[in-house]
């Protein structure tokens, strides 16, 4: 049976995502796989040109149990750090051997004590409503000249004003936007997610 009411927790704030998150940890590995959830491997695989997994320092932001690392591990990334708000998923990440570090943080509150090569932020931007607040932190965090891969739900897309967030900073000089994918599967497997699809966004930061 899906996870009841994981689509409209969007608007919650950071302590109920803990939570959530916090009380979903144990089993969340097995349950977002079935219901399809790609986003990893995807996102990952878009990364794949992007940078040098060899030598590159990545950020995972909203890491979770580390399933977007172990995508990464698969294709050579060595030097990943995760940070997310659950510790209860940050203990699971820590067991995957891509990461090397894992940290509590709270990308609703920037800024953020982060210094990173590239970033990558895939499932997560449900729960930071200011698009634009959140784009510029990861900016900040990057190296420049360095890759911003985030996933934005469809739905959302729209009603939180994401194109013209990323217009903005790409205005001021803060980034390059490379692609804003089509619209893909998110959690097809989901009854709730029925309609609701992803978009792949990469930027270069300046």
């Amino acid at each position: 049976m899906a996870r009841e009411n994981l689509s409209g927790q969007y608007a919650s704030d950071t302590a109920t995502i803990r939570a959530l998150y916090d009380d979903w940890a144990p089993a969340y590995d097995g349950e977002i796989e079935g219901y399809g959830y790609e986003a990893p491997a995807v996102a990952a695989q878009r990364m794949a040109g992007l940078a040098d997994p060899s030598n590159d320092r990545l950020l995972d932001v909203g890491c979770g149990t580390g399933l977007v690392g172990k995508a990464l591990g698969d294709l050579g990334w060595r030097h990943v750090e995760g940070a997310d708000v659950s510790e209860a998923s940050l203990r699971i990440a820590s067991t995957a051997q891509t990461y090397r570090a894992v940290h509590t943080a709270d990308f609703n509150a920037p800024p953020t004590p982060f210094d990173s090569g590239s970033l990558v932020c895939v499932g997560v931007m449900t729960y930071l409503a200011d698009v634009e607040e959140v784009c510029r932190e990861f900016a900040r965090i990057v190296a420049p000249g360095s890759p911003i891969l985030l996933t934005q739900r469809t739905d959302l897309f729209e009603a939180r004003e994401t194109q013209a967030a990323f217009d903005a900073l790409a205005a001021d000089g803060t980034w390059d936007i490379l692609d804003i994918s089509d619209p893909m599967p998110y959690l097809p497997g989901h009854e709730e997610y029925q309609g609701i699809d992803v978009h792949y966004c990469v930027f270069r930061s300046r």
